[in-house]
C-alpha cells in the first residue's frame, strides 16, 4: 500500500497542489519555513482529520479562505482507492472512495501512517498522554474491536466524571464503577499482550540505535495487587476531592528507564529523539506483520538534534521497514535514501498552486 497522489486545496500556503509520489523514497526539500512540512501536514489530515502540528483548524485554512480540501489516492495490491476530507466553518466531512463516513476510523484504517518530527523526543520527554497515544495507535490497527472497547470506556469515563463534579451521593458514582472496571480490564490486557509483542522488536531496534541498555514498563493506571474495581473503591475520596476519576487505563503510561533512572532525566534530546525513533519504527514492524500491509512514514527533518552518524543509523533503520517514506529537507540530498528517491522543490510547489 502508498500514497500515489495528493491534491490539497487551501491548505497552509498552498492555494491548490498536486503531487504523485513513488512508491517508496519521496523527499520534499526547500528552506527553513518554506512549507515543506506543510505537505506532511496535509497528509496527516487526510489519515486522521487533523494536524500533527495543530488542533484548530483556523490554523490550516489559508488565510482569506474558509474551508479546506485535502484529497489522495491511495494503491494497494493494483487496487486504486481515494480519500478526501473537507473541513472549515461549514464543519469536517469525509469520504472513502467517494462514500461520506461516520467519523475519522475509515480515513486511518485506509491510510495508516506514523510520523518522525522534530517534537518526537517528546515521546520519552513529554508527558504520558504521547505514550498511551502511542499504544493505541497500535492497537486500533491490531484489534479490531479495541476502538469500541475504548469508546464505551471513555463514554462511561465521562459519566462517572459528571456525577463527580455535580457532587452527587457516593453511591451514584460508584454505580459507574463495575462497568467501568469492565471496559478497563479488557483495555488493559489488549495493552499488555501487545507490548509482549512489542518489546522484543523495540529492543532490538532501540539497540541498533543507541548503545543502552532501556527497561520498559507499562503502568496499567492503577495497583498490578489489586483489580480495577477495588482500586477505584479504595480511591473514591481523592476522586471526590478532585472532581474526576484518578485511577484507570486513561492514567496509563509506558515507564522507560536506564540503570541510572528514567531516561527522560538521565539522556540528552537527540538520545531522547533516537530512542523515541526506535519506539516509533518498532511499532511501524509490529503493525506491518499483523496487518500485512506497509505503514505510510512521514520523516520531517530527519537531521533535527542528530549528528551525522546517528542520522545515518536512522535512515538505515527506517529503510529496512520497507514502507513508503515521504520526508523533508532543507538541501535536495539524494544521498539520503538513495538513487531512486523522488524530488519536490517546494518553492516550484507553491509557484505551481498559485
Amino acid at each position: 500500500m502508498y500514497l500515489s497522489f495528493l491534491k490539497a486545496s487551501n491548505f497552509r500556503c498552498f492555494a491548490d497542489i498536486e503531487l504523485e509520489f513513488n512508491q517508496r523514497y519521496n523527499l520534499v526539500y526547500g528552506e527553513n519555513g518554506s512549507g515543506k512540512t506543510s505537505v506532511l501536514e496535509a497528509i496527516s489530515y487526510l489519515g486522521r482529520g487533523r494536524s500533527f502540528r495543530t488542533n484548530n483548524v483556523s490554523d490550516v485554512v489559508k488565510w482569506d479562505e474558509e474551508d479546506l480540501l485535502v484529497y489522495g489516492k491511495i494503491i494497494s495490491e493494483g487496487t486504486e482507492s481515494s480519500l478526501g476530507i473537507i473541513n472549515g466553518k461549514s464543519g469536517l466531512e469525509s469520504s472513502v472512495n467517494g462514500d461520506h463516513t461516520r467519523g475519522l476510523a475509515g480515513l486511518a484504517h485506509s491510510l495508516p501512517f506514523q510520523i518522525i518530527d522534530p517534537n518526537t523526543h517528546n515521546l520519552i520527554g513529554g508527558g504520558p498522554e504521547a505514550r498511551r497515544q502511542y499504544l493505541d495507535w497500535i492497537l486500533f490497527h491490531v484489534e479490531p474491536e479495541y476502538i469500541d472497547i475504548w469508546r464505551k470506556y471513555k463514554k462511561t469515563l465521562k459519566q462517572r466524571n459528571i456525577l463527580l463534579k455535580s457532587h452527587k451521593r457516593r453511591s451514584e458514582v460508584q454505580n459507574w464503577d463495575h462497568g467501568l472496571a469492565q471496559l478497563g480490564e479488557k483495555i488493559s490486557l489488549m495493552r499488555d499482550e501487545i507490548f509482549v509483542l512489542l518489546e522484543p522488536v523495540l529492543m532490538d531496534f532501540a539497540n541498533e540505535l543507541l548503545d543502552m541498555d532501556i527497561n520498559l514498563i507499562i503502568n496499567r493506571g492503577w495497583s498490578r495487587d489489586l483489580g480495577f474495581l477495588k482500586s477505584l473503591s479504595g480511591s473514591i475520596d481523592q476522586d471526590i476531592q478532585y472532581k474526576s476519576t484518578q485511577l484507570g487505563p486513561h492514567r496509563a503510561d509506558i515507564k522507560v528507564s536506564l540503570k541510572m533512572g528514567a531516561a527522560k532525566k538521565h539522556i540528552s534530546r537527540g538520545q531522547q529523539k533516537l530512542l523515541a525513533c526506535a519506539l516509533i519504527n518498532a511499532s511501524i514492524e509490529l503493525v506491518q506483520s499483523h496487518v500485512d500491509k506497509p505503514i505510510l512514514l512521514l520523516l520531517d527533518d530527519p537531521k533535527a538534534e542528530l549528528d551525522n552518524n546517528s542520522t545515518k543509523k536512522l535512515i538505515k533503520q527506517v529503510c529496512s521497514l520497507n514502507s513508503q517514506i515521504i520526508a523533508t529537507s532543507i538541501d535536495p540530498d539524494e544521498s539520503l535514501f538513495g538513487l531512486g528517491t523522488k524530488l519536490f522543490h517546494v518553492e516550484q510547489i507553491i509557484k505551481k498552486s498559485n
